[in-house]
């Protein structure tokens, strides 16, 4: 059996796990060796992303992070392909994503007579590192509640991967919080300095970032998020 229908059997075991537990959008990216899983909640939709060694059916790793469609709406407005840089992605597990050796563990049942084990074992890291995280962050409000408001500043990039500054003033925006002008503020004043040492080097980032500001404080984005379109 080549290593390709190795990899989609094990996929496949997975599928029927995780749509017992509401996952019912799966995306097969074989030559990647990569699963993506979805499972939409409200605004929210939660993603885990399941990737293969190439010459076996070992796991590399298994991320479980949330995208929230307002706040990808809004973006998209400013970042034509989300998928670069993974800018779709919101919400990361910083804090326990899961170890080299949670993974190390796993596969140590991968020569197992029974695929179903190795499935099951999977299926338990899941269940113990990516449900609960999901769990923790049930809408927009809470992560609004529970990183922006308690979360330093400058670690705000450690939760929100890509553009952290653009998805924590959207978050604030839509979730009405009284950060918003201060954190504004703040960073408008950063970009001047950058701009004295570099002009050329920050003036577009600078001017990208205004009309940002623009956008959501003029509240052009109401209309947008509205919309029942998934980003």
């Amino acid at each position: 059996m080549s290593i390709l229908k190795k990899h989609q059997k094990v996929f496949s075991l997975l599928q029927v796990e995780l749509e017992q537990f509401g996952f019912n959008e799966f995306n097969y990216r074989p030559h990647n060796y990569l699963l993506d899983a979805k499972k939409n909640i409200g605004e929210l939709t939660y993603l885990l992303s399941f990737h293969l060694s190439s010459k076996s059916i070992s796991l590399s790793y298994v991320y479980g992070e949330i995208m929230v469609n307002p706040v990808n709406k809004i973006l998209n407005q400013f970042i034509p392909d989300l998928s670069d840089n993974n800018e779709f992605i919101t919400l990361k597990n910083h804090k326990n994503g899961g170890t080299q050796d949670d993974f190390e563990k796993i596969n140590r049942h991968v020569k197992n007579v029974d695929i179903g084990v190795y499935i099951a074992v999977i299926m338990e890291h899941i269940k113990k590192i990516d449900f609960p995280f999901f769990e923790q962050y049930p809408t927009l409000e809470t992560i609004n509640q529970e990183i922006i408001n308690k979360v330093p500043e400058d670690d705000y990039f450690e939760w929100f991967p890509g553009l952290f500054l653009y998805k924590a003033l959207i978050i604030m925006k839509l979730c009405a919080n009284s950060k918003y002008e201060d954190y504004k503020n703040r960073k408008i004043e950063l970009y001047k300095e950058y701009l004295e040492k570099d002009i050329n080097k920050y003036k577009d980032t600078y001017k990208r970032f205004l009309s940002l500001i623009d956008y959501l404080d003029s509240g052009k984005y109401l209309k947008i998020i509205e919309s029942d379109t998934i980003v």
